[in-house]
């Protein structure tokens, strides 16, 4: 039978300390991603997403892959709107504005930005806490805003 490893208080403190650093440094450096946990649309239910749904900031660019759920109603696209349950915000942009505000009393962090999906422009607002748990809220130029949570890998 193994020994469980216990920690001791200091070493817990330290990787905690080590932990907020890197997710710190990681955020200040523009050079992040974040795994989606669930979407919540404007219109229907809050639901969990499995896996292969993020966003990855990379200095002055964004990876985009996103789950969307809501009101899709782009007249160049379409000739009406058209509530959609299951459509994807797939695309890579250049960032605009980006806009970091860091909360040192609460330990967390608000980052704003602009990025280009097809000639639209699409607003985030980004909050990371100190256990890097992130909420992401989306206002898609033609389409419902959307929110997201996820995890800061």
């Amino acid at each position: 039978m193994a020994a469980c490893a216990t920690l001791t208080p200091e070493e817990k403190a330290a990787r905690e300390a080590e932990r907020l650093e890197n997710l710190r440094t990681a955020v200040i450096n523009q050079r992040y991603k974040i795994s989606i946990t669930s979407i919540k649309p404007i219109r229907g239910t809050s639901r969990s997403v499995s896996g292969g749904h993020w966003i990855k900031v990379d200095s002055t660019s964004l990876d985009c892959s996103l789950p969307y759920a809501g009101l899709d109603d782009v007249p160049h696209v379409k000739s009406r709107a058209e509530v959609r349950m299951d459509s994807k915000l797939d695309f890579r942009s250049d960032i605009q504005d980006y806009i970091l505000q860091l909360h040192p009393n609460d330990k967390s962090a608000t980052i704003t930005f602009k990025a280009d999906f097809h000639g639209l422009e699409q607003k985030f607002r980004i909050i990371i806490d100190a256990g890097g748990n992130a909420k992401i809220h989306l206002e898609p130029e033609g389409r419902d805003m959307i929110d997201y949570e996820g995890r800061v890998n």
